[in-house]
């Protein structure tokens, strides 16, 4: 059983050029944690040398440790390993926004396009930490996807401030040593670390409200770039002149501040709400659809491998389904919701807070227990049937996008009765419309599914 220090090791969460980060078990109270330790490779280490790298990671703990804040990952506790090496521990976090949108390391291939709304409450609250960081006079330098982890309220939390510096530190090293990561680093940041300020950041935070709002990213350093509004036609001309100015390759025509831009995003979108609003006046009833020939889904739970998936799961490389369900769904009353098109029964809520896979497996035993909505035959539904029922976001069609939700949408995770490994499982994104795989320790909801007409 291998440990870092107390802590047990349970998996391996992610490699970067000076760190590496692992999932981990503090034993007796059995608590996940992230353990994140200094290995620098070969090449860093001889252009910075071992003794400025360990004053960077030790300077990267206690900033986060110093500077207390809801949207900053928070430190628990630091050593050394037994090779002398220093770690430091934070809480595990199973989501982060880079695999939310489905992003790889060759950030230029389309990623999936997140909800207006929810969009700008993940830019709101990464503004909102970058604002205690640059109050306190420091630059993050590294603001993308993958440095935004998520909580099981779906809240932000910003991580790997390894790059971050006071305003104005000149630190040793090549004068050519990149900082950042390519497509996300401002211009004069590339060019020249040291003169960056914090409209670097927000340039991050631009392209990274650029990439969930359209499923892309804009032409490199490009300030005439095809317009988001057509990638996403919920957008329009403000969204337009906000994303252009957010990524402007010349600093001085962005947002002064992470506050500034905080203030006039919310603004933006109370504004892009209020038209919102009139358009769904305007749109009326939503028509009726057609119920498609009824069909019965598979039940049986799988294992399946990454690997397999898009070939034994009707979704695309993204996790979204093949085809989009436009058919009604039934509100029964009694807690329930039929799907006619595929004689599946679900309940319209789910279980009231976030459960690992296996306390989600009894919560649909106590469904049984209790006949739920006079039933005992609740189980968690397969891929296949949560594929069923997922839209992938609202299109640009206003009565589309006013429509209200038959489930009920407060349980925005959902686990699968299909396994990826014997550590993990399939779970969707009932907000974003995709399939994904999650490790069983995450806290995700579980809404139960029966035959109708089997009990």
């Amino acid at each position: 059983m291998r440990t870092i220090g107390k802590y047990v090791i349970r998996g391996h969460l992610g490699r970067g050029a000076s760190a590496t980060v692992y999932k981990a078990r503090l034993p007796v109270v059995d608590r996940l944690v992230a353990v994140k330790v200094l290995t620098p490779d070969e090449t860093l280490l001889a252009l910075l040398g071992e003794a400025e790298l360990r004053s960077r990671f030790t300077a990267e703990a206690r900033l986060l440790a110093a500077i207390e804040h809801p949207r900053l990952a928070a430190v628990l506790d630091y050593d050394l390993d037994a090779h002398g090496r220093p770690f430091y521990v934070m809480n595990y976090f199973c989501q982060n926004l880079g695999t939310l949108l489905g992003e790889t390391y060759v950030a230029d291939r389309p990623s999936r396009i997140v909800p207006v709304e929810r969009a700008v409450r993940y830019a709101l609250q990464i503004l909102d930490g970058l604002s205690r960081l640059h109050d306190a006079g420091y630059l993050h330098r590294d603001v993308k996807p993958f440095n935004v982890m998520l909580d099981a309220e779906d809240q932000v939390k910003l991580i790997d401030l390894g790059l971050s510096t006071l305003r104005g530190e000149v630190r040793p090293g090549p004068k050519n040593l990149k900082v950042g990561t390519p497509f996300y680093s401002a211009p004069e940041q590339e060019e020249d670390p040291a003169a960056a300020d914090e409209r670097a950041d927000l340039y991050g935070l631009g392209l990274t409200l650029w990439r969930m709002l359209t499923g892309r990213l804009p032409a490199e350093r490009r300030a005439d770039s095809r317009p988001p509004s057509r990638d996403n036609g919920l957008l329009d001309a403000e969204f337009d002149a906000f994303l252009c100015r957010a990524v402007h390759p010349d600093r001085a025509r962005r947002f002064p501040s992470a506050r500034t831009m905080a203030q006039a995003l919310a603004a933006l979108f109370s504004a892009w709400q209020a038209r919102q609003a009139r358009a769904c006046r305007l749109a009326g009833p939503a028509t009726p659809l057609a119920i498609p020939v009824p069909r019965l889904l598979r039940s049986t739970p799988l294992k399946v491998p990454l690997a397999a998936a898009v070939r034994l799961f009707p979704m695309d490389a993204l996790g979204r389904p093949r085809t989009t369900p436009h058919h009604p769904l039934t509100d029964q009353g009694d807690g329930t919701v039929l799907d006619p098109a595929t004689h599946l029964l679900w309940q319209r809520a789910g279980s009231p807070w976030p459960l690992r896979r296996p306390e989600a497996q009894t919560y649909v035993a106590g469904l049984n227990a209790a006949r739920f909505a006079g039933r005992d035959d609740w189980r968690l539904p397969t891929v296949d049937e949560l594929l069923s029922v997922l839209r992938p976001g609202a299109g640009p069609d206003p009565a589309d996008w006013c429509a209200e939700p038959a489930l009920d949408p407060g349980q925005r995770w959902l686990w699968s009765a299909d396994r990826k490994s014997f550590t993990s499982a399939w779970y969707a994104d009932t907000r974003l419309g995709f399939v994904a795989a999650q490790d069983c320790d995450c806290r995700l909801h579980a809404r139960a599914v029966a035959t109708a007409g089997a009990a």
